[in-house]
């Protein structure tokens, strides 16, 4: 069961370092639960914008290069994602086998 004391790790950093609020619903906690759900959605529009280029017999090189650094970007944005999730249910953290870590958005 997850400790409802425990602070609950931002999907932002604030210089440089990772970012905490207590848990609860006010600005903060809605504005990282909003940009969550942003970061997902961003991954699933850039995947479906790659998909259909490479479908596209007239992409040309810097389109398809532009299509594949977005894409790249989305596993990492959607498993931050997952880690902050998982941190709030106790799933993960410090004490996950990874130690919880994964590239925050923006890197």
């Amino acid at each position: 069961m997850h400790d409802p004391t425990q602070l609950r790790r931002l999907p932002w950093r604030e210089d440089d370092r990772p970012a905490f609020v207590p848990p609860g619903d006010g600005f903060v906690n809605r504005l990282a639960d909003a940009l969550e759900a942003e970061l997902i959605e961003t991954a699933q529009v850039d995947v479906a914008r790659a998909r259909g280029l490479a479908e596209d017999s007239g992409a040309s090189p810097p389109e398809l290069r532009m299509a594949l650094r977005f894409v790249a970007r989305s596993p990492d944005d959607a498993a931050l994602v997952a880690v902050l999730r998982g941190e709030r249910l106790g799933l993960g953290g410090p004490g996950a086998p990874d130690g919880g870590q994964v590239n925050e958005p923006g890197r």
